[in-house]
């Protein structure tokens, strides 16, 4: 490395004068001296932002108030339902047929009919 004369060169950053390892601007430098005042500039820019509630601090605007969907949820697909009941077209599955119901007169079972296995009915000769 070679050697420097006895210039007047700064280094941009310099060791902290507080005995920590950290790095610090060199305000004997030209380009350091032009750091600490835009750091200084936009620390003071970002201070009024933050206290006068502009930029990216603004809060977000008012809508109009508008129900909850939890509270009275409408759906397209839900209209139809609304319509007709589905209650008494079909009865429920557990209904069963009540003890004092005959069948009618001219309802006549089939003879021709055999059990699944292909076996004669149990009265047939």
């Amino acid at each position: 490395m070679p050697q420097r004369d006895e210039d007047d060169y700064e280094p941009v950053f310099k060791k902290s004068p507080w005995g920590t390892n950290r790095y610090v601007y060199n305000a004997n430098n030209p380009i350091g001296l032009a750091l600490i005042i835009i750091s200084c500039v936009v620390f003071v820019v970002f201070m009024y932002l933050i206290q006068a509630r502009k930029g990216p601090f603004e809060p977000p605007k008012q809508t109009p108030w508008s129900p909850s969907v939890n509270e009275n949820p409408t759906y397209p697909w839900d209209d139809h339902d609304h319509d007709h009941d589905h209650d008494h077209d079909t009865p429920p599955t557990d209904a069963t047929p009540s003890a004092d119901v005959a069948p009618s007169g001219d309802v006549v079972p089939s003879a021709g009919l055999t059990p699944s296995a292909g076996e004669p009915p149990s009265g047939a000769p």
